[in-house]
């Protein structure tokens, strides 16, 4: 199979231009959803789905749950939107049905999880990050580290506001 864009809410307020780039592009319907009713961005977008330009699809359940294992693996479950997920998920299952597939977002947290599931990222108004990272929640209070995110992101112990931070850096997967 070819290249498949899957397009994040970012990349098509930044004004991405389908036609410049040779390949499938994709989007999720989460992400249609988050763009403004009256925005010249919507009637743009819509207008590249009449066309066939950009194709909406919904991941399968299979892929859903596995970007959802990684994305809470790598301590960045309160970092995405639902519409990220969704398009993560999107990302991984065109890559397990063959194509070569690229993320474009510029959300760092969206590229952090698209690097550990094997997908190629692009960020355009910012440069992409360098290093893959894992989080972790701690509070800077007691001072404990926490596995999940917590409950209204406030210390069970001591109740300080919950913060996060990188507990693993390593180079981006090539």
């Amino acid at each position: 199979m070819g290249k498949a864009i899957v397009l994040d809410t970012s990349a098509l307020i930044m004004g991405y231009e389908t036609a410049e780039v040779e390949a499938e592009h994709y989007t999720v319907p989460s992400v249609r959803e988050e763009i403004h009713r009256d925005d010249i961005r919507k009637l743009r977008l819509d207008s590249a789905i009449n066309s066939g330009r950009i194709t909406v699809r919904s991941p399968d359940p299979k892929y859903r749950g596995e970007t959802q294992r990684v994305i809470g693996e790598m301590g960045e479950s309160d970092a995405l939107s639902e519409a990220d997920a969704e398009l993560l998920a999107l990302g991984a299952q065109l890559k397990g049905e063959g194509w070569e597939t690229t993320v474009v977002s510029d959300d760092y947290s969206v590229q952090n999880v698209a690097s550990e599931l094997g997908l190629g990222f692009k960020g355009l108004a910012t440069q992409g990050i360098k290093r893959q990272f894992k989080w972790e929640t701690y509070c800077p209070g007691c001072r404990r580290t926490f596995e999940e995110p917590q409950e209204d992101g406030v210390c069970p112990i001591c109740g300080t506001d919950l913060k996060r931070r990188p507990s693993r850096k390593r180079p981006l997967r090539s």
